[in-house]
């Protein structure tokens, strides 16, 4: 049997049809697609701000010598795409990721094509029960409120430029299923500067996102937000706080590390390749 690789129009997200691949046999029977995504993220990944990912998928259930093929061509592909899109942006030092999702198998695929390992880590820290914390004068919070579908996507478009992994829907309003939800804002003399997302989750105080937009990093805007949080976790029974990050965000590391998080566990996530 045939492979045959081709690229289709856009996506629904505007990316270029020269970054997507989709497989077809000789039969024209779809066997699979891929595509490269280039994105420029100072926030998560300091050390290498251009990220390109990269990501395949194959029918499943298909015979595995087929599938094996078709995942390799498909690789080869949007693999050979995306160094060419590093060539974009030589003044920038650039890391490729693979895929989107902690699933070993395509990790496995990836690592054994030459991709190095990448992880999150789980941190926990108890809370002092005497801890307490006064919002200073110039900082005004606000919790905010996605009743209108465009503040939603005002707030997406924010949230995609400082994060690696884009909003989701679906999974925002999963988590405002659970205890204690808050997802706040942050304002400097008027104007936002930051936020987070907090919830209750298996009975620690979880923090999903932490961010402070860029004119205002380095001035000590993410510890009063820190501080914040653990003041409303304690206001809630919530002794113990609990997050995820990703172990190359350093700058975040060395944050939740200096109010006492230590690592718990470490997660395979994102396998990649620096160029």
């Amino acid at each position: 049997m045939q492979v045959k690789i081709i690229n289709p129009n856009e996506d629904q997200y505007g990316n270029s049809k020269e970054n997507i691949f989709i497989a077809f046999d000789d039969k024209e029977n779809y066997l699979g697609s891929a595509y490269a995504y280039p994105n420029v993220n100072y926030h998560q990944t300091q050390d290498t701000p251009y990220l390109i990912f990269i990501d395949v998928n194959i029918l499943e259930n298909m015979d595995n010598s087929l599938g094996d093929e078709v995942k390799k061509k498909l690789f080869d592909n949007v693999f050979s795409r995306a160094k060419e899109l590093r060539l974009e942006k030589p003044e920038l030092k650039a890391r490729i990721y693979a895929g989107f999702e902690n699933n070993s198998v395509k990790n496995e695929f990836y690592i054994k094509n030459g991709f190095e390992e990448d992880y999150t880590i789980i941190m926990e820290t108890e809370i002092p029960k005497d801890f307490s914390y006064t919002v200073p004068e110039n900082i005004t919070i606000e919790e905010m409120n996605f009743s209108i579908n465009e503040e939603f996507e005002k707030y997406k478009s924010m949230y995609d430029e400082i994060f690696v992994s884009p909003l989701d829907k679906e999974q925002y309003e999963e988590q405002r299923k659970h205890n204690y939800f808050r997802n706040i804002a942050f304002y400097i003399d008027g104007k936002l500067q930051g936020g987070c997302t907090v919830f209750e989750k298996d009975g620690f105080g979880y923090i999903e996102t932490v961010f402070v937009l860029s004119e205002q990093r380095g001035k000590g805007l993410s510890k009063e937000i820190m501080k914040y949080i653990f003041n409303y976790f304690l206001s809630n029974g919530l002794n113990k706080s609990r997050l995820e990050v990703w172990l190359l965000n350093k700058r975040a590391v060395r944050l939740y590390e200096s109010f006492g998080y230590i690592e718990v566990e470490k997660k395979l996530m994102f396998p990649g390749i620096t160029l």
